[in-house]
């Protein structure tokens, strides 16, 4: 499943495939832009399946929700709604266009990677374990961002040994898309990924 998200100030292409033999998928996503800024969220619920799928819808309803609030809020938000749950591993990702700057927190093995036009790389590590209602402590960053940089966040599903070096290339993102083809085809797990640019 391929969807797009757009407007004067990004693009981004979502990616989704359920883990082979399985009819619903266990990771979740949400993502909405507008003038303002972008908000978008990744988790993969623990296992796969109908109690993953649970666990990982109730991060992206919970994101929608309360997408107006700051990143450790909607964590700590996310958190609390998996008591009694499977639990999930969990990115949560906010850009602000007017100032040019992002503030990521993530539990888990979500990973996002953002490359600018100047080479820099930013590749925050995350928080180990996963939410499940437990209180715990979560690590929140702020960068700032280059018009023309290139982000990912993606699930442990999607497996490429030099995905860097696919961002600090040239091509545009729906031909990067295609270039993840390859690493989508034969997969143990569920597999998300959000692939996007600033402009």
């Amino acid at each position: 499943m391929i969807e797009f998200e757009s407007n004067e100030y990004m693009r981004a292409i979502i990616f989704q495939l359920n883990k082979d033999g399985n009819s619903c998928c266990g990771d979740s996503y949400f993502i909405s832009a507008d003038d303002e800024g972008l908000i978008c969220a990744v988790a993969d619920g623990l296992g796969s399946g109908k109690a993953a799928n649970e666990s990982s819808s109730i991060i992206s309803e919970i994101v929608e929700k309360y997408s107006n609030e700051e990143v450790a809020e909607i964590i700590e938000r996310c958190n609390v709604a998996l008591r009694s749950k499977r639990g999930a591993t969990v990115s949560v990702l906010k850009f602000r266009f007017v100032e040019k700057d992002f503030t990521y927190c993530s539990v888990g093995n979500v990973r996002f990677i953002l490359y600018s036009p100047s080479g820099k790389c930013v590749y925050p590590l995350p928080v180990g374990g996963y939410l499940s209602g437990k209180p715990r402590k979560y690590k929140t960053q702020t960068y700032e961002y280059e018009p023309g940089s290139k982000f990912i966040i993606y699930t442990d599903g999607l497996e490429v040994p030099t995905i860097r070096s696919y961002l600090k290339s040239d091509y545009s993102i729906e031909h990067l898309s295609k270039q993840l083809d390859i690493y989508t085809r034969k997969r143990n797990d569920d597999l998300t990924y959000i692939l996007g640019q600033l402009l």
